[in-house]
């Protein structure tokens, strides 16, 4: 969908049977985690802190594993940026609720302030705590930024209501806009902005979400004006 990654130049990932060993040893690595943190929840139990612990399990970023013959987390694609989020606390957090709204671990510190009820300060997130009890508008909207390589790969990307778009820095030339219906294409698949026709038949949700990047650009004062390109 856009500029051709330097990590696609890795055999590596061309081979199939290399994929595979990865990929286990990858989920090998998971697992080992979710046991460790298992244990750390038992711990809580036993030293009868857990009604008085607000446990959150998350992580920075995802791994491509070959998925769009890509490795590493340097992208936008679900693979890389679609990242677990988990929060306990018991009485205060309802067992089994889900948040379907796309969130940001920047938004992190301002929840777990909201629940502390510690005063709130200055960041560039905001509180999840309206979306978790169900008192928040749904249609909520994240923007990353990976600004290491402005020439070779997207800068931003906007999430909200099942559509993703990744924007390049106005000063690349080479790098494309990218439009995916994540419902129905959760893969990633067809760029729908990489043919002139769908990209017209596009252009009002193109607008919406680069209005909420305008927005968010003006929110966290990341130049305090527009950018275009």
């Amino acid at each position: 969908p856009y500029l051709k990654m330097k990590q696609r130049t890795d055999d590596k990932y061309a081979d199939p049977e290399m994929i595979r060993h990865f990929i286990s040893e990858y989920y090998a690595l998971v697992g080992e985690v979710d046991a460790w943190v298992g244990r750390l929840l038992d711990r809580l139990d036993e030293l009868g802190l857990a009604d008085n612990t607000l446990v959150v399990l998350t992580s920075d970023h995802g791994e491509m594993l070959g998925s769009h013959g890509l490795r590493g987390k340097f992208c936008f694609y679900e693979e890389s940026s679609h990242v677990p989020m988990i929060i306990r606390f018991p009485g205060r957090l309802e067992p089994g609720t889900t948040v379907t709204a796309p969130v940001s671990n920047m938004d992190l510190f301002a929840t777990i302030l909201d629940y502390l009820d510690v005063p709130p300060h200055d960041s560039d997130g905001k509180s999840l705590r309206g979306l978790i009890e169900g008192t928040a508008d749904e249609d909520a909207y994240v923007v990353t930024e990976w600004l290491s390589d402005l020439q070779g790969k997207p800068s931003h990307m906007v999430v909200k209501g099942g559509w993703k778009l990744m924007r390049p820095d106005p000063s690349a030339r080479k790098v494309r806009k990218a439009l995916y219906p994540l419902d129905d294409d959760p893969h990633e698949l067809k760029n729908l902005l990489a043919d002139d026709g769908d990209a017209k038949r596009h252009e009002a949700k193109v607008a919406e979400l680069e209005a909420c990047f305008q927005a968010w650009m003006k929110r966290t004062s990341r130049g305090g004006k527009s950018v275009s390109n």
